[in-house]
């Protein structure tokens, strides 16, 4: 009879040690979820940022080709001296986009803004 009470006691203390760890595994899954609701909430900021800033991109250059188109003489389009590595010019309007590219990815502390033109 003992034998039966220490297997049933042996059980009971098995079935105790599961709902600890079950209580424990729900626990972490609850942190979890909070933690990916969290980058979630992030994830649909960056996306709006990335959404207005590409909004700004499509207008200032909406506002570069109206401008071109209509002061295509103008001394800004004019060759600057330098090339993209295919060889193509660099207009003194393009060098004025780099140095405000690479100042803003600079301030963002990306090093070598440079590296990330299209050049």
């Amino acid at each position: 009879m003992s034998y039966e009470l220490g297997a049933w006691q042996a059980e009971r203390q098995n079935h105790a040690n599961a709902m600890t760890a079950l209580n424990q595994a729900n626990a972490n899954i609850r942190t979890l979820n909070r933690l990916v609701e969290g980058k979630n909430a992030r994830i649909a900021e960056l996306e709006d940022a990335l959404a207005v800033a590409l909004a700004d991109a499509a207008g200032a250059f909406a506002q570069y080709a109206a401008f071109k188109a209509e002061h295509a003489a103008s001394p800004l389009f004019a060759d600057s001296g330098r090339r993209f590595k295919d060889g193509r010019v660099k207009s003194r309007i393009r060098l004025i986009f780099e140095r405000a590219f690479d100042a803003s990815l600079a301030a963002a502390g990306i090093a070598n803004p440079a590296a990330r033109r299209n050049d």
